[in-house]
């Protein structure tokens, strides 16, 4: 049982369990290791090949049942394959044995494998933690074993570490004994049967919560001593989401207890290890009452995303790596689906369709990809983390569960899971289940959706007393394109006789749907569900812009959207989408605020001298009036989505409005609260925006200093990000060398780094800072993060600067993130067209 591939093991040796014991020691730069696995031998064999990489293999043993033994020959390692094969004196019998090994290895300063993170306390003491971050493929880095999905076995850990450390792993701990002076030998529990990705070691000098519990199931958060009070939050939020989707799976959380740990130095948002996840202190630790609604739904969303794992993910879990992104999609949906059951009233698929944008933006373009596509290496696996695995994966699994019905997809849900508890599973696995549930054609449509890049704009129009349906790929570069969709739609229409609801499929034929009456408001697709864009024809157009009331937030946000999307293709013009923007001045729901000022944004970017000054009185006419509906001040009525619009127009009015009055109200605002006043946290927030784009020298200072005191990690954030938003030179220079200094740690500096390349006035300083440092910066990043100096950079549309850009990342690949750094080349190119296609026609319109 051999593999072709040099990054697949064969098969003639699995393993069925792990016995690891690992010494670690914070302030030691290595580790000891020994372990015990067992194997069964499927053929005879002369070698074992297994996964290994930046561990050394000092003694190993094959022990037959019988006790007799078999020496390990010679260990020879494969770095650029991450294998380690084990050479034999003879051949090896098939049958069950106990592989034995001792090893060391290194402790990373790059927050991948094993690695240390760093503290100071309160008390001004340092502490280093040792933590792990195994996926996609980094267990080798840890332990020599069979680092592949599929290869799943059960792990039992014994930590050895110094007196006095909290050590946490997957499992409940069963008992300590002293082992050599100075250190405590501590045993751990059998784990279930998982992924080598999936284990998870945390020492260090961490406080603990007291547990909450989900049913059965102790909850508690592992992190710095002088946070533990910023825990309560990620406690209820835990135990309230694995109550929620054991009754929504029908199957008890699979592991006997879940730690979530807050660690200070994280290159992701977070990891969903089995009973043991991990999180960047932003996305865990919360004070609710300093807290905005974005930053508390970021920390709810993600904590029910790594729960979400639980069940799918670890305990069923993708076969290989090209399975990776139902994995991540169907986390990402279910997250807003717990979170919409745990509050209501934040409307969190609403905030999911502003997050969306994106997705649509780059599955527009030439470069974009499948959804699944083949995975072979180490760096395949690592491109597979991005926006279309996370968010129109998770969109697509929207569209369906709308589509056959929440209950229908639940029941299909749980077959597929039952079916497939502590194993491995392909898409098409899911896709059978929810058909077996509903007895419609789930596996065609959603192959279509998977395997074919892209997605289509549906073209409605009136035919008579028909409304007609039809698609093309919306690709504006590739406007021969011919693929099409099943496209599972749900169409509302509001007549004299009431509401309508059809669930209908578009073929590449199209459809006609009878219309409900002369008069009919058609919404093609109701609230949004599908992942389209929908252009309506002139008159029905029309009807939704004069009825707006009638439509649902989310199915508002689309007509702006697709306004933009028409703008930036070249269909419409950037005044059509002016126009629509001006249409929604009475708009109340921050998720269409928030896509009509990404679209001033761009603009603002177009634009220059007086024509930019007429464009910000635009800005303000349109702003002002929905800012002083809501007041500065929180009102008695309001709830969780006011407070955050009232914050997101206060930060337009401020930066893109350049408006003097809100920059001296934000001055204000932000002043108390720095100082411990009272101020609403979505007022503050925005406050720290406006204050720094209109700031000098002393706020600068000042918020440099208050992203190290302020209270909560995302104060700390806000603070650190708004020093992106200074518009003098010489302060964004300070920056720059600020953001490699140990000021900022090397988690946070590639996304500063990107936000100052994304500066509208001085991004073209940031970005060359990025360039004539590129070789200086690499070693300090994780590689996960380093495209985010490419993303950061495709915002500029300055041409000479673009021909820069797209010269140097020509000759400066990103291995580890390749596509998505061709897909932010071309995002730059299509925006820097649009910019010599609109900026004659807006400074023609403000000038």
């Amino acid at each position: 049982m051999t593999s072709g591939s040099p990054y697949r093991l064969p098969r003639s040796v699995t393993p069925a369990h792990y016995a690891i014991e690992l010494r670690l020691d914070p302030e030691a730069p290595a580790f000891d290791g020994t372990e015990d696995v067992s194997i069964t031998v499927h053929e005879p064999v002369t070698e074992i090949a297994m996964n290994g990489k930046e561990v050394t293999i000092h003694a190993g043993t094959v022990i037959a049942a019988d006790g007799a033994t078999v020496e390990i020959a010679k260990a020879v390692p494969d770095p650029s394959a991450g294998r380690i094969t084990l050479e034999l004196p003879g051949e090896l019998a098939p049958g069950d044995y106990t592989l034995r090994l001792s090893f060391t290895g290194r402790l990373s300063d790059l927050m991948e494998g094993m690695y240390r993170s760093r503290f100071t306390d309160d008390g001004g003491q340092d502490h280093v933690i040792i933590t792990t971050h195994f996926e996609a493929t980094d267990a080798r880095r840890n332990f020599p074993c069979w680092d592949e999905p599929d290869l799943k076995a059960s792990f039992q850990m014994t930590l050895v570490v110094p007196d006095g450390l909290t050590a946490l792993t997957n499992t409940p701990e069963t008992g300590r004994e002293p082992a050599d002076a100075g250190f405590t030998r501590v045993r751990f529990e059998r784990s279930m049967v998982m992924s080598t990705y999936l284990v998870c070691v945390v020492v260090g000098g961490l406080g603990l919560t007291e547990p909450s519990f989900a049913g059965p199931t102790p909850i508690r958060v592992a992190c710095r001593p002088d946070r533990l009070h910023l825990a309560s939050y990620a406690n209820e939020v835990a135990a309230y989401a694995l109550d929620w989707f054991g009754e929504y799976y029908a199957i008890p959380y699979p592991e006997r207890k879940l730690d979530q740990a807050a660690i200070p130095d994280f290159a992701q948002g977070a990891m969903e290890n089995t009973g043991l996840v991990t999180y960047r202190e932003t996305l865990l630790l919360l004070d609710p009452a300093l807290a905005s609604y974005v930053e508390q739904l970021d920390v709810a969303e993600t904590i029910a995303h790594e729960l979400a794992h639980m069940w799918f993910g670890d305990l069923v879990t993708m076969r290989w790596w090209n399975g990776i992104w139902l994995n991540e999609a169907f986390a990402t949906f279910m997250s807003y689906l717990c979170v919409n059951e745990m509050e209501p009233t934040w409307a969190v698929f609403d905030a999911f369709q502003a997050i969306r944008m994106t997705a649509f933006e780059v599955d527009s373009l030439a470069s974009t990809r499948p959804i699944e596509f083949p995975v072979e290496s180490p760096d395949d696996a690592s491109g597979m983390f991005d926006t279309l695995t996370y968010t129109k994966g998770g969109a697509v699994l929207r569209m369906i569960e709308q589509w056959l019905g929440p209950d229908v997809f639940r029941d299909g849900i749980r077959r597929y899971l039952a079916a497939h508890a502590y194993g491995n599973t392909e898409t098409h696995d899911l896709w059978d289940a929810l058909e077996e549930a509903s007895g419609k054609p789930v596996r065609r449509i959603m192959d279509a959706w998977i395997f074919q890049p892209g997605y289509p704009a549906i073209e409605v129009a009136r035919d008579g007393d028909q409304i007609r349906l039809t698609q093309r790929r919306f690709a504006p570069s590739l406007p021969d394109d011919e693929t099409t969709w099943p496209v599972p739609l749900i169409v509302r229409q509001l007549g004299a006789d009431g509401e309508r609801v059809d669930h209908v499929l578009v073929e590449s034929e199209g459809l006609s749907v009878p219309l409900a009456d002369a008069d009919a408001l058609v919404v093609a697709n109701a609230g949004s569900t599908a992942f389209v864009r929908t252009f309506y024809d002139e008159a029905l157009r029309g009807r939704l812009t004069a009825r707006l009331a009638e439509l649902a937030p989310g199915e508002r946000q689309s007509l702006v959207d697709d306004a933009w999307a028409a703008a930036v293709s070249g269909r419409a013009t950037v005044s059509n989408f002016l126009d629509v923007a001006a249409e929604f001045r009475d708009e109340t729901a921050p998720s269409v605020w928030l896509t009509i000022i990404t679209g001033l944004a761009w603009c603002d970017r177009f634009l220059d001298g007086d024509p930019r000054e007429r464009f910000r009185d635009f800005v303000r006419s349109l702003v002002r009036p929905a800012l002083d509906r809501l007041g500065w001040d929180p009102r008695s009525e309001d709830g969780d989505l006011d407070r955050e619009l009232r914050g997101e127009l206060i930060r337009t009015l401020g930066i893109l409005g350049d408006d003097p009055e809100t920059q001296a109200m934000a001055r204000e605002a932000e002043g108390l609260s720095r100082s411990g006043g009272t101020v609403d946290a979505s007022v503050a927030a925005a406050s720290v925006d406006v204050v720094a784009f209109a700031g000098g020298e002393d706020a600068f200072e000042a918020f440099r200093a208050r992203m190290h005191d302020a209270p909560t990690p995302q104060e700390q954030d806000r603070y650190r990000t708004a020093l992106t938003r200074f518009r003098d030179p010489a302060l964004i220079e300070r920056l720059l060398a600020l953001a490699v200094s140990e000021e900022v740690r090397p988690q946070d500096a590639p996304f500063l780094l990107s936000r100052a390349e994304a500066n509208r006035d001085l991004g073209a300083i940031a970005w060359r800072y990025v360039r004539d440092h590129w070789d200086e910066l690499l070693p300090r990043f994780a590689a996960s993060n380093v495209i985010h100096l490419a993303v950061g950079a495709r915002t500029i549309t300055d041409p000479e600067l673009v021909s820069e850009i797209q010269a140097f990342f020509a000759e400066h690949d990103i291995p580890q993130n390749h596509l998505s750094l061709v897909q932010a080349m071309e995002r730059q190119r299509m925006m820097a067209a649009m910019r010599e296609r609109a900026s004659g026609e807006l400074a023609a319109r403000f000038g």
